[in-house]
C-alpha cells in the first residue's frame, strides 16, 4: 500500500510541474493567437485524449516531459493539420517578443509554481525560532528532562562551577556550550541553569557530560519557535526561492568544472522517485510540498539552458534571427534540436543507470 501511494504522491508532483510548465507555453501562445494542434503531457504512446475546438489534449504513457505542439514550429512542418493554418496564426508570423514569451512562459510558470507553494506552505505552518533562549522540545533520556527543565522555560542564565564563570543568556544564540567557549576541558561539568517558568525565577542544578561528536555539553533541548508573520511569510518565500536558484546555479557550476565527479551525483526519473517516496513515508506534507517547490525551481532553470531542444535554445534562436534580420534555416534548427534531445536523453538513461545501481547496489 505505501509503495502505490508513493508512486501517486510521485506521479502527481512530477505531472504537476510538467504540465504547469506546458500550460504556460498554451496559454502564451493562446494569447499571441498561434494555432495550438496539441497540448501533451508525457511522451510515447497516447493513453487518453481528447478533441477541443483546435487542440488535442494528451496523456502519453511516458510522465517525464510533455510538449505544445504549435503551428510555425520545425517538427510541425509535415503535420497535415496544421498546413493550412493561416500564416499570422504561426510562430513565424508573430514578432520576435512574442516568441520570447511563449517559448519562457513555461520556465516563468514554473517559477510562480515555486513561489505559490512555498508561499503556502509558510502561510499555513511557517515557524521561526522565538528570539528568546525558549525552549520548544526536551529529549528523552536528556539531562533537561533529567533535572526538570519544562517546554517554555526561558533560559536566563548560566553558572559554570568548574571555571566560576557566569553567562546571561538573552537569546538563543547566547547558549553556547561549547568547550571552546566554556573554556574548560572537563568529561563533565556542573552548571546552575537559570530559567523563568511563568512569573518566577528557578534555578536548576545540573550535570552535563561532554560530547566529543559534536563538542558541546547537551542540555537536549529544541528552540521554541512561533508561527511566521505575513511579512516574514513573503520574506522566507524568497529567501527559499533564491537558495533553490543558487543551489541549481552552483550545481550547473560545478557539473562543467567538475564534470566526471559532479555528474556522478546526478539523479534521474528513479532518484526522484526514491527521494519524493522517502518525503511521503515520512509524513511531513510541508516536506513533499517543498520538494515540489525544488523540483519546479530546476526544471524551470534547466529549460532556460541554451541547449538545443529546450526552452533557452529556442529563445537564443530568436535573438540570433533578430539580429541577422533574417530566420536560420529550419533543418538546421530541427538537426540542432534533434541532437540536443537526444544528448538529455542520454543524459537522462545515465543517470537512470547510476539512481538503480545505487539503489539495488
Amino acid at each position: 500500500m505505501q509503495t502505490l501511494i508513493n508512486i501517486i504522491v510521485f506521479l502527481l508532483v512530477l505531472g504537476t510541474i510538467i504540465i504547469i510548465h506546458e500550460l504556460g507555453h498554451f496559454l502564451a501562445a493562446k494569447l499571441f493567437g498561434v494555432y495550438c494542434g496539441q497540448f501533451s503531457i508525457g511522451f510515447g504512446p497516447k493513453i487518453w485524449s481528447k478533441k477541443g475546438k483546435e487542440t488535442e489534449y494528451e496523456l502519453r504513457a511516458l510522465p517525464f516531459g510533455g510538449f505544445v505542439a504549435m503551428a510555425g514550429e520545425e517538427d510541425q512542418e509535415d503535420n497535415e493539420s496544421m498546413k493550412n493554418v493561416p500564416y499570422e496564426r504561426t510562430l513565424k508570423g508573430i514578432k520576435a517578443y512574442q516568441k520570447i514569451i511563449i517559448f519562457g512562459a513555461g520556465v516563468f510558470m514554473n517559477f510562480i509554481l515555486a513561489i505559490v507553494v512555498l508561499f503556502s506552505v509558510n502561510l499555513v505552518s511557517g515557524k521561526v525560532p522565538v528570539v528568546v533562549a525558549q525552549i520548544g522540545e526536551i529529549a528523552q533520556n536528556s539531562p533537561a528532562q533529567e533535572y526538570g527543565l519544562e517546554v517554555n522555560d526561558v533560559i536566563t542564565q548560566v553558572d559554570v562551577q568548574e571555571t566560576g564563570e557566569t553567562y546571561l543568556i538573552s537569546n538563543y544564540g547566547d547558549l553556547d556550550l561549547s568547550r571552546n567557549h566554556l573554556n574548560t576541558e572537563s568529561d563533565t561539568i556542573h552548571v546552575t541553569v537559570t530559567v523563568q517558568r511563568n512569573d518566577s525565577k528557578q534555578s536548576i542544578p545540573m550535570t552535563l557530560s561532554y560530547d566529543a561528536q559534536r563538542g558541546i555539553y547537551p542540555l537536549g533541548i529544541v528552540q521554541a519557535t512561533r508561527a511566521m508573520s505575513f511579512p516574514e511569510v513573503i520574506q522566507y518565500t524568497f529567501m527559499s526561492f533564491g537558495e533553490m536558484s543558487v543551489a541549481i546555479f552552483q550545481a550547473l557550476g560545478q557539473l562543467i568544472t567538475q564534470f566526471s565527479k559532479t555528474i556522478t551525483q546526478l539523479s534521474g526519473p528513479a532518484g526522484i522517485y526514491q527521494i519524493t517516496a522517502e518525503v511521503t513515508e515520512s509524513g511531513q506534507v510541508g516536506y513533499i510540498f517543498n520538494l515540489l517547490a525544488m523540483l519546479s525551481v530546476n526544471v524551470g532553470i534547466f529549460n532556460l539552458l541554451p541547449i538545443p531542444g529546450l526552452d533557452g535554445c529556442q529563445i537564443l534562436f530568436v535573438v540570433v534571427e533578430r539580429i541577422i534580420g533574417r530566420e536560420l534555416p529550419s533543418k538546421m534548427k530541427l538537426i540542432l534540436q534533434m541532437m540536443g534531445l537526444a544528448l538529455v536523453m542520454l543524459l537522462m538513461i545515465f543517470v537512470t543507470f547510476q539512481d538503480i545501481s545505487r539503489i539495488f547496489g
